[in-house]
């Protein structure tokens, strides 16, 4: 069973691998997110001057930056290069970003990752079924030059530091993480609940530090006024990406609520809302069952979502003694978010690593390996069908996003019951019982 293992993760992969090496040509045959970033990216290099304006790159045909300003100010170095060749290197980096995801994890779950200078032997057993759950969000995310695997990194190693006592640094990661996607602020909450207020201290302030990050660019173009122009940036941001959408609740511009949109709100729209496209492969609109009035369309998948992350803060609270039931908290929560989310695409399930991780950790092999096997079945193989037949609706109807949810009530479940929330100290005799000493001869 191990080699089969090891098969099965050097296939992985390989695959990936072939793909990097395809993808510079692609992305520029082909517009997709790597170009948002790219003109993000100039645009920084050049003070960050209308960083949330409209697109103007001929090869950015997908739209608007719609991030914070860190991973822009993170990309600008590269856009120093000839696009082929900085694109060459964003490919290479997606590889890098996927397989230290996966080690992130691990070393977050405690299981080793070299002993003695090999492989640790347990690895590709833990490993195995991750990759399974995950390598359909890894193809997705290289194909369009996505972030999730930094970000997954990000949390991943955060996660990790802070279990190894490393404060300061755990914190500074979770904070480049919230930095690069606003949803990982969530953690805050769950360190407060899981009462380590020292991280979530360095958490904040990481974030306050890592704001000043675009002063890199913006000071030498803007000289004494470079603080004001990043101070901009912020506003711009806040006012121009988040709040016009928080108000609505409205994914318009963002992609929408068509499949595979896997959002809570996206299903409640597809089924409730009027007129919305179900997907690009369908000419059939919503509403699947009929029109709900407005205030349920708007918020039901938010409420849903709000619903689940106070869950999530109950296991925080509740299941704090032990590493893994830490770890999973930590991921349901980050998961809650995403999912009462406007937009939860495919490519954003790389987060249920952060789940199912620990419940592999927890000893619950089976259990794990049917939910990743799930995953793969019910997330992504359906995305092979490009024609609008049986498996595209298979998306519009939420089935992704009940699979999702399945996941997280499993790992919820488990995480709650007392006695298997994960590593428990071995126990410690009484002073006047002794081990029966071991026979020689055995």
């Amino acid at each position: 069973m191990p080699s089969a293992l090891k098969l099965l993760l050097l296939c992985a992969g390989l695959a990936l691998a072939g793909l990097a090496v395809a993808l510079p040509g692609y992305w520029q045959d082909y517009s997709m997110d790597i170009a948002v970033y790219w003109e993000a990216a100039e645009r920084m290099r050049s003070g960050g001057e209308h960083l949330y304006a409209d697109a103007e790159d001929p090869h950015n045909r997908v739209g608007l930056y719609i991030y914070p300003p860190l991973l822009a100010a993170l990309m600008a170095p590269v856009t120093w290069l000839p696009r082929g060749a900085g694109y060459a290197v964003w490919a290479l980096a997606q590889w890098l970003f996927a397989a230290g995801a996966l080690l992130a994890v691990a070393r977050m779950c405690s299981r080793a990752v070299w002993r003695q200078g090999r492989m640790d032997p347990g690895l590709p057993a833990f490993l195995a079924p991750l990759v399974v759950a995950v390598f359909g969000a890894a193809w997705i995310n290289f194909s369009e030059g996505q972030v999730n695997f930094l970000l997954l990194l990000l949390l991943a190693s955060g996660l990790w530091q802070l279990e190894e006592g490393r404060t300061l640094r755990g914190g500074l990661l979770l904070a480049a993480a919230a930095h690069l996607k606003v949803i990982p602020i969530v953690l805050l909450l769950v360190l407060l609940a899981q009462r380590r207020f020292k991280a979530a201290l360095a958490m904040l302030a990481g974030c306050a530090l890592l704001w000043l990050l675009p002063l890199v660019w913006t000071v030498p173009a803007h000289g004494l006024d470079g603080l004001g122009r990043n101070v901009q940036l912020s506003r711009e941001y806040t006012e121009l990406i988040v709040s016009p959408h928080a108000r609505t609740q409205s994914p318009d511009n963002l992609g929408g609520v068509r499949a595979p949109n896997n959002s809570l709100g996206a299903v409640v729209n597809r089924y409730f809302g009027d007129g919305q496209r179900l997907s690009n492969d369908l000419p059939e609109r919503a509403p699947l069952l009929f029109t709900a009035p407005e205030p349920l369309r708007k918020w039901g998948g938010f409420g849903l979502g709000c619903l689940l992350f106070g869950a999530a803060l109950v296991l925080a609270a509740l299941r704090r003694d032990t590493r893994h039931s830490r770890n999973a908290a930590a991921g349901l929560a980050l998961l809650s978010a995403a999912l009462g989310n406007l937009l939860f695409w495919p490519h954003h399930l790389a987060l249920l690593l952060l789940a199912l991780g620990p419940l592999l950790a927890a000893g619950r092999t089976r259990l794990a390996w049917g939910l990743c096997a799930a995953v793969l079945l019910f997330c992504f193989v359906p995305m092979i069908d490009r024609w609008g037949g049986p498996l595209a609706w298979v998306q519009v109807v939420g089935v992704p996003t009940a699979t999702v949810l399945s996941v997280w009530t499993c790992v919820w479940i488990t995480f709650a019951r007392r006695g298997i929330a994960g590593q428990a100290a071995p126990p410690i005799l009484p002073r006047h019982e002794e081990t029966p000493a071991r026979d020689p001869a055995a």
